[in-house]
């Protein structure tokens, strides 16, 4: 789904970490602090959440299996 074609012609697959190393690229570039992919699993889990998305569906798509993922709604 997320990947791009190398001047050789090969599609390349976008991985977490080439995504991740290349926003912390922008954002030190920036005089931003870096970030994990934890992040993107909290700010994702609060925007499904403060969307009105059911706590069960959340919990589900971010493969939790506890409610521990109520505690990073901000």
């Amino acid at each position: 789904l997320f990947s791009w074609r190398h001047d050789d012609g090969r599609l390349i697959p976008l991985t977490k970490r080439a995504f991740l190393s290349r926003l912390n690229e922008i954002w030190a570039a920036a005089g931003m602090q870096s970030v994990s992919g934890h992040c993107f699993r909290i700010g994702g889990t609060t925007a499904l959440l403060r969307m009105g998305v059911d706590t069960e569906v959340v919990k589900l798509g971010g493969r939790w299996k506890s409610d521990s993922f109520l505690g990073y709604w901000r």
